[in-house]
């Protein structure tokens, strides 16, 4: 068996990166980079140092030679800079590239080499490298370094760096599930920009057809057709859609798909079109719903039966808005059907047939994908936001039973392995594996980033999707209540996303939602967004967004780590966070008053508005039980506003907070985010990619625009600080997606 250092190095990857060495290429998640040559010699050096420090001395030498007459310490600076550009990297805030003052650099990140195996396989298969460990520095260059920093900064390095130490070793001594076998070969099979996802193989495995839109025509996909190995590629359907998934028959003939069209109902539903192109044939129409969790089809073994999720109508409720993280949808609304559940459609007679739900408890059932040798049907059971349970089924509904249970805050794809024994599956950018039989899941630790996947029948090929949805915390300093101070600003961001802020009574701190632990958590940093601290560890569940207690010393949050959303609470000052009962079901989206004595929140199915007394007690229902979400108090601490469905819309109401006198609040559009300040509402309308901050004042009732907001794809979660003065909110500024082929997979 060759060795590593036998093997010839041809590619290095790092979180969403990847340098190809022969070409002298940086490509981020499958889109070229540009970057000059000097920057990219400097991006080499640091990788092959494996977390060493590269000295500015070795730099100059590597890059200059020695009858070269340059400015050596300009040189090496701007070289710097210009790579820390490519990479979207901070000198303040480094991701990838540390500065050692007056030493050197470090790169700060795991990386993975992929190697050739000297000439004995055409793939290349991937080396995994460990993270860096602590690299020493010689007594000199320690004391330049103490020296140039002052106690605050150096008392903060060292908490930031325990904590490292104490996430990599908790990381390294857990428990891992096995990985794939060595002679895993795993390549980029689409490096287009923008978003390719949904990859279904054909019967013999050597074409994928996918879902793809450009940069340009966001959430307009249309479907394409690629051969493995080839780069040629054909456009197959021409009628761009808001979601799209297909499926190849089993026989090769027709590829069949599920198009959902934003305006215009007739043109969803599931259509059938040849492998070869030609006209589609519309098959049944469906349920439009402003997700992309219904959109997928599936063929029976036999090649006669299509399965998918449909939704009943009429809708009469709707998915918690607000500071929940945002599906990957246009900001769009639908009206929301009553329950998806399984139906079948006969190709040839259009026939549909429902299927029972695997459970009585699914209160939506989604992805039915028949096993290769038509003896099950697999689903996802939703029980509650943020929980699901896979099911299998014989084809006719009968006969269900759990093969497992996922807490994560999307499910993103469900296949069967080629032997029909196994079940793959996508949660929270992961990809698992489930025996047929039950059992823990095994994580597959060779993909990341992971939102649907696909199984070969025949050659050992698997496709996964690998995407980002990257979400960041933007700000908005505010003169006075309706003026900006400047422009709104990228000011809390990590390559795993981070949302749904709020700054603390006092000032002085920020909590967040952010994934960059790898889970889901709440995390709490400074004012000006330094000094990040992590505050639960639940290890998979979604969180919801926190609220500050008035002395700014605890934190409340919904978690779903069961089938029912509970309130949890958290001392910022250490300590495991706690539960906090209602003596309600289904509590979520919680709210600390003002004076401190109540914390309100929403039931889910009914929804309702609660508040509940801090010390312990019973709760006290403060609205109607139909469509209330989302609760926030107003500044004056008499009215609890919160959103209210208004036939698939999401309005603005208050209501007393002692209970009743529920109303609508005037000169607030429906669907708009909004939060409460002292002497008015702040609320961001607009659609994709032009939205802005409006001021509705209470006295005047006139509405009026403060500022433009970015650019961005989506926004959400907005807040205000107490003094009125900083507004903060999420924001994707865009999604890419690239598909990945798996040789060797069993």
């Amino acid at each position: 068996m060759a060795t590593f250092g036998s093997l010839r190095r041809s590619s290095v990857r790092f979180d969403s990166f990847r340098v190809d060495l022969s070409s002298g290429e940086l490509f981020r998640s499958g889109v070229r980079v540009p970057i000059q040559d000097q920057p990219l010699q400097v991006l080499r050096l640091l990788l092959e140092a494996e977390g060493k420090v590269v000295t500015r001395e070795q730099l100059r030498a590597a890059l200059w030679p020695q009858d070269t007459f340059v400015d050596f310490e300009h040189g090496v600076n701007t070289a710097v800079k210009k790579l820390r550009q490519a990479l979207e990297d901070s000198a303040e805030r480094p991701k990838f590239v540390e500065t050692l003052p007056k030493i050197g650099y470090r790169f700060i990140v795991p990386v993975e080499w992929v190697a050739d195996l000297s000439g004995n396989s055409p793939l290349p298969r991937v080396v995994p490298i460990a993270p860096p460990g602590l690299t020493a520095v010689p007594p000199h260059a320690a004391k330049e370094v103490l020296r140039a920093a002052s106690w605050r900064w150096r008392f903060a390095l060292l908490a930031i760096g325990l904590l490292f130490m104490a996430t990599i070793g908790a990381y390294m001594l857990r428990r891992r599930p096995q990985a794939q076998p060595d002679n895993l070969t795993i390549t980029p099979f689409t490096t287009f920009p923008g978003f390719e996802i949904g990859p279904s193989f054909s019967p013999d495995g050597n074409q994928i057809v996918f879902a793809w839109f450009g940069y340009e025509k966001e959430y307009q996909f249309d479907l394409y057709i690629k051969q493995v190995g080839q780069e040629r590629v054909v456009q197959l359907t021409h009628h761009p859609a808001t979601f799209l998934g297909s499926a190849w028959s089993p026989d090769g003939r027709f590829i069949a798909f599920m198009r959902q069209v934003d305006g215009d109902p007739d043109a969803s539903g599931i259509y059938l079109i040849s492998a070869l192109g030609g006209s589609e044939r519309k098959l049944a129409s469906i349920t439009t719903y402003g997700s992309y969790e219904p959109i997928a089809v599936n063929w029976s073994a036999d090649g006669k039966w299509l399965a998918f999720a449909k939704g009943s109508l009429p809708a009469t409720k709707a998915s918690a808005l607000s500071d929940q993280a945002p599906s990957k949808s246009p900001p769009e609304h639908y009206s929301t059907p009553v329950h998806f559940s399984t139906h079948l459609l006969n190709v040839e007679t259009t026939e549909e047939r429902a299927l029972p739900d695997p459970s009585p408890d699914c209160v939506n059932t989604f992805g039915p994908t028949f096993s290769l040798d038509g003896k099950y049907l697999a689903s996802v059971c939703v029980l509650t936001e943020g929980v699901a349970k896979i099911y299998v089924q014989t084809p006719d509904g009968q006969q269900a039973r759990e093969v497992a249970r996922a807490w994560a805050s999307d499910f993103t794809g469900l296949a069967w392995a080629a032997d029909s024994q196994s079940l793959l599956y996508s949660t929270d950018h992961h990809l698992w594996r489930v025996s047929l039989a039950g059992g823990k899941p095994e994580k597959l630790l060779f993909a990341q980033d992971v939102e649907s996947v696909a199984v070969a029948r025949t050659g050992n090929r698997l496709a996964y999707a690998q995407v980002r949805h990257v979400s960041n915390i933007w700000r908005l300093e505010l003169a006075s209540e309706a003026k900006p101070a400047g422009p709104a600003t990228k000011f809390i961001s990590s390559s795993r996303g981070d949302g749904s802020s709020r700054i603390s009574p006092d000032g002085r701190y920020i909590a967040f939602q952010s994934g960059r632990s790898g889970d889901p958590g709440v995390w709490m940093c400074d004012r000006d967004g330094s000094n990040p601290v992590q505050l639960t560890f639940f290890g998979g569940p979604q969180i919801g967004t926190p609220s500050w207690s008035p002395d700014s010393r605890r934190i409340v949050f919904d978690l779903r780590a069961s089938s029912n959303p509970e309130l949890h609470t958290v001392n910022v000052d250490g300590g495991p966070p706690k539960r906090f009962p209602t003596g309600t079901a289904n509590a979520s989206n919680p709210f600390w008053s003002a004076d401190g004595h109540w914390i309100y929140f929403n039931t889910e199915g009914p929804e309702a508005i609660w508040k509940a007394p801090v010390e312990g007690g019973a709760a006290v229902r403060l609205t109607e039980d139909k469509g209330r979400l989302s609760p926030q108090e107003s500044a004056d601490g008499t009215r609890v506003f919160f959103y209210k469905d208004q036939g698939g819309h999401l309005e603005a109401w208050s209501a007393s907070v002692n209970g009743g006198d529920e109303r609508p609040v005037p000169g607030i559009p429906a669907d708009a985010g909004w939060v409460p300040a002292r002497n008015g509402i702040y609320l961001i309308n607009g659609s994709m990619r032009h939205n802005s901050l409006n001021y509705l004042d209470f006295v005047t009732q006139h509405v009026h625009k403060i500022a433009d907001l970015p650019d961005l794809f989506a926004i959400w979660g907005p807040t205000i600080s107490l003094d009125g003065h900083t507004f903060l909110f999420a924001g994707i500024e865009h999604s890419e997606g690239n598909l990945f082929l798996v040789e060797g997979f069993r």
